[in-house]
């Protein structure tokens, strides 16, 4: 039995707004991946999805889907872990290929938010917030103001440093083709954009997205240029009952810890990184979880310029949820496409790391992906 996993290809929808539905837009996306690679045959499919009842009021995904794919008769089922529903999927993918029963696989992630005004969005998910936790953060903005507030007072920062993470990852979506948002803020933007939470502001917090990501798993090599292995994976779940503003996530450090072991890397020869950030500070917080910098430094090393694309160690070089766009349960498995993308196309990547948090950071996903 092999314990072995290979990213075969994935596939991305554009994120934004969408007129379909969960179903069509999960088809269109696989559809494309699997043209692609016609030659490869699924024995499962895993979907990936936080809440399509309440959003288009769809039931019944996974063997929908399935259907106009036109597969075969396949294990077929569907994960949920709030916002980080899509790295739950991979993982759990992963998990069925290592046993041995599975050879190949897919896995899509499909969400669509639009349908539903802000009001009743933020409601939704701050649902998965405790009754403890609502007590001090009644959304989950306003959980990631508390952190932030935090972060910037413990280090020394001030807003005008916290416009530097924000003016990275939106230069990062502007050559993002597939990002929600593609604009170029400037520093009088930022401070006159309305205040969401202090110190978040507009630019700060990802947008509501719809969109949809699948990808194609093996045990075995294949032929495809773009195949990474999955040398590491790792979980983490924090309480429910915690109180927000604390300046490390323990289910992150928990996921990155494993996903080290397994991988048999340390921190320092990760190369590339797309961290969750559904607020720009979690950025920050994952880069330090992961042990890729010290504490309370990352914020300084984003200032000079140690995390842009072309910097030594490029973090949400994809734009991240902040301007990517945030499909709360395709996220987590999106930043492995936008891995593989980057890993791809240049030589320097060897291994590149993903975090995926699932509330507020209790439900956590470590993935690492290598050339070797």
């Amino acid at each position: 039995m092999s314990s072995s996993v290979f990213l075969v290809d994935s596939e991305l929808s554009k994120f934004g707004k969408t007129e379909l539905d969960y179903h069509s837009l999960s088809y269109q996306t696989a559809m494309r991946l699997l043209e692609r690679n016609s030659e490869f045959d699924p024995q499962f499919l895993i979907f990936a999805a936080m809440a399509p009842e309440k959003y288009t009021g769809e039931i019944f995904l996974p063997a929908r889907i399935k259907e106009s794919l036109g597969l075969k008769n396949l294990f077929t089922i569907r994960t949920e872990t709030a916002s980080s529903s899509g790295a739950s999927a991979l993982h759990a993918a992963v998990y069925l290929l290592r046993s041995g029963a599975f050879q190949r696989g897919i896995v899509i992630a499909t969400e669509v938010m639009s349908r539903l005004e802000r009001e009743e969005n933020n409601l939704l998910l701050g649902s998965v917030l405790s009754e403890h936790q609502r007590r001090f953060a009644m959304s989950m903005a306003q959980g990631g103001g508390m952190i932030a507030t935090r972060y910037l007072y413990e280090y020394g920062y001030d807003r005008k440093d916290l416009y530097a993470l924000s003016k990275k990852l939106h230069d990062n979506g502007l050559k993002n083709e597939n990002a929600h948002i593609r604009k170029n803020i400037t520093e009088e933007e930022y401070f006159k954009s309305p205040l969401f939470t202090s110190p978040l502001c507009l630019y700060d917090i990802s947008p509501l997205s719809d969109g949809s990501c699948a990808v194609l798993l093996s045990s075995e090599k294949t032929n495809s240029s773009r195949e990474l292995k999955i040398t590491g994976v790792g979980h983490g779940i924090g309480s429910l009952s915690s109180a927000p503003g604390a300046l490390s996530f323990p289910s992150s450090v928990a996921a990155f810890g494993g996903a080290y072991k397994e991988a048999d890397i340390k921190p320092e020869q990760i190369q590339i990184a797309e961290l969750h950030d559904a607020f720009t500070p979690f950025e920050l917080i994952g880069a330090e979880d992961a042990g890729l910098f010290p504490k309370g430094s990352a914020l300084r090393y984003v200032k000079e310029g140690k995390t842009h694309p072309d910097g030594q160690l490029p973090i949400n070089a994809s734009g991240g949820l902040k301007t990517r766009g945030h499909p709360v349960g395709v996220s987590g498995l999106a930043q492995i496409a936008e891995l593989q993308t980057w890993i791809h196309k240049e030589n320097r990547f060897q291994n590149g790391l993903a975090l995926s948090i699932g509330g507020l950071g209790v439900n956590n996903f470590a993935t690492i992906l290598s050339k070797r």
